[in-house]
Parts: C-alpha cells; sequence; structure tokens
C-alpha cells in the first residue's frame, strides 16, 4: 500500500506577495500619494526630479553594499573611498593633467581602495565592520591630507568655468526630466541586477553568505572572490565619485560623509541580510526609495505639517531597526 502525499506549491504571486521588495514598494507607493496630494510643493516637476538625485547616490553606494552584505560582510568605507576618488580626479585636474586621466586615475584609486578592505577581512581575518572602520579612517585622512583640509572645484583651465561633463551629469535631464543622476544609478542597479541573477560570480556571493566552508566544499574559489566582490564595490564608489563631481562641482574633505550607514540602511530595508546569503537589487533599489520619499516629503510640508530634520532622522533609524529585527526574526524560524 503507498500513501501519496500532496505538496502544496505557491503560486507566483503569493510568493511574490511575500516577498519584502512587495511590502515595501506599497509603502514607498503610499507615501508618495499622500505627499503627492497633500502637497503643492511635493508634485513639482522641479521636487520630483530633486528627489530622484537625492536618492541617486546613496542608490548607487547601496547597490555596493547589497554584493558585500549577500556574502555575510558590510563596508562603511564606501562614502570615504568615493570622497578619495573625487577628490583624486580634482587635484588631478587642478595640476593640467587631462579629465580622462583623471577620471581613469578616480576607477583606480577606488577599485585599489576596495581590493585592500578584500585582503584585511580575508587575509588578515578582521571583521569586517572593524576593518573598514578602519580603512575609512585611513582613507579619509589621506584625502585630507591630500587637499590640505580644503576644497577643490572641477574647474577648466581658465579656472573660472566648470568642466561641462561634470556639469551635465549633475544637472542634464533625458527627456527633460529625467536626471543623468538617476540615470546611472538606474543603469547601475540593472548591470548588478544581471550580475547577480545569471553570473557564477553572482551565484558565488550568495553561497559564500550562507557560509564559507559550504562554499569551498562546493568548489568555490573563496579568496578571489572576497577580492572581486570588494573591487568591484570599488568600482561602483568610483561611479559614485563622479557623481559626487557633477553634483556639487567640488571635491571636499568630507565628501561621501554620512552616505555609507543610509546606503547599508537601504539595502537592509529592501530586505538584504546582514548575516548574509540573501538580498536583492530590486529590494535595495526600493529601500533607498523609501529614504528619499520620507525625507523629501517630509521638507514639504504634507498637509500643512511640518516635519523637522531630527524627526525624520527618529523615522529612519525606526525603519533599520524594524528591518533587522524582522530579518533576524526570519532567519530564527528558519533555523
Amino acid at each position: 500500500m503507498t500513501t501519496t502525499t500532496k505538496t502544496k506549491t505557491s503560486s507566483p504571486l503569493t510568493r511574490m506577495v511575500k516577498r519584502s521588495e512587495f511590502t515595501i514598494g506599497l509603502v514607498v507607493i503610499a507615501l508618495f500619494l499622500l505627499a503627492f496630494f497633500g502637497s503643492d510643493t511635493f508634485k513639482t516637476q522641479y521636487n520630483l526630479m530633486n528627489l530622484t538625485k537625492q536618492g541617486a547616490i546613496v542608490g548607487v553606494l547601496a547597490v555596493a553594499q547589497t554584493l558585500i552584505i549577500i556574502t555575510g560582510g558590510i563596508d562603511i568605507s564606501g562614502g570615504a573611498i568615493a570622497g578619495l576618488g573625487c577628490m583624486s580626479m580634482a587635484l588631478m585636474i587642478r595640476a593640467g593633467q587631462p579629465v580622462w586621466l583623471a577620471i581613469i586615475l578616480n576607477f583606480v584609486v577606488c577599485i585599489v581602495c576596495g581590493f585592500i578592505n578584500g585582503v584585511i577581512i580575508f587575509d588578515l581575518n578582521v571583521p569586517a565592520m572593524i576593518a573598514t572602520l578602519g580603512t575609512q579612517t585611513i582613507y579619509r585622512g589621506i584625502l585630507k591630507l591630500a587637499c590640505s583640509g580644503n576644497s577643490v572645484s572641477f574647474f577648466e583651465a581658465d579656472g573660472k568655468t566648470f568642466i561641462k561633463l561634470f556639469e551635465k551629469i549633475g544637472d542634464y535631464n533625458v527627456f527633460g526630466f529625467l536626471p543623468i543622476l538617476a540615470c546611472i544609478w538606474i543603469l547601475v542597479a540593472v548591470v548588478a541586477f544581471l550580475v547577480l541573477r545569471y553570473t557564477v560570480f553572482g551565484r558565488d556571493l550568495f553561497v559564500i553568505g550562507s557560509g564559507i566552508e559550504v562554499a569551498r566544499l562546493s568548489g568555490i574559489k573563496v579568496r578571489k572572490t572576497f577580492y572581486m566582490v570588494y573591487s568591484v564595490a570599488g568600482l561602483i564608489y568610483g561611479v559614485a565619485a563622479m557623481m559626487f563631481a557633477g553634483r556639487i562641482l567640488r571635491a571636499m574633505p568630507n565628501t561621501g560623509e554620512g552616505y555609507d550607514m543610509n546606503a547599508i540602511a537601504a539595502a537592509v530595508i529592501g530586505g538584504a541580510s546582514l548575516a548574509g546569503g540573501r538580498g536583492a537589487i530590486t529590494g535595495t533599489f526600493i529601500g533607498t526609495l523609501l529614504m528619499a520619499v520620507i525625507e523629501n516629503a517630509g521638507k514639504s510640508r504634507p498637509f500643512g505639517i511640518e516635519i523637522s530634520d531630527y524627526i525624520l532622522e527618529v523615522i529612519t533609524g525606526i525603519l533599520i531597526i524594524a528591518a533587522v529585527a524582522m530579518d533576524m526574526i526570519k532567519t530564527r524560524k528558519k533555523a
């Protein structure tokens, strides 16, 4: 006598509804509609374009954070690396070097810094948070030494006109309404999504996040993959450096400060697990949008209510704690 066991398979719609991206997406839509109909300032074309500009740099940094968090790591030196890359460009241009050479130097500097993070974390076995806290301080110190604590503008050789490339990155809008900064963010997110979804490297990141020993037994070259993910993060920080240059048209000693925590928060709110093994670029993208909408809507006086920056910081902090707490609960249930 044989017994047939029926297993319930959930439908694609059910699986989608259970995903954190779906829930966060609904929250983003709800907040956006409340702000849109509750504030005349929020719905203006200028403000909506500014909203995407505000979220773009954090969004790009958050993509790098997602790749690293999937492996079970974390990187709080990204803002400092982007700032150092931005300053290296500005100093090269001020020294009379061509813009293209300065851009190449920016990417070289950022990739090397990311690679150094990978070496310290893997080969010296230093916890990722401590390692990148240390390198953050080092990179920020090097940045300040290089510029003697002064800001450097992205001027042409005449010393008065801003470099057109960076002006376009910061101010030009595709089709008249989509900022270049937002286009860069979308492009970086799409490329990262494809890498995670369809490449061996992307799949290896999830296996490493599930356990390094499991990854080794699976034949994954763990050291090489660690080096690669932190170097790729450095490459993305180089992109962020160019966005900083376009956004403020100068490199400053504090360029990138405070962006790391927002980027990590966006990734975690979007469903990336700090325990490793889980994360999605779509969730990170939506998490970044949520933070941008909260900040922008709060300042646009929805329904005539003025919300201070301090309250917005408290709301963001609550969101981060709630996202991490939910992740911990999920992890315990699976265990």
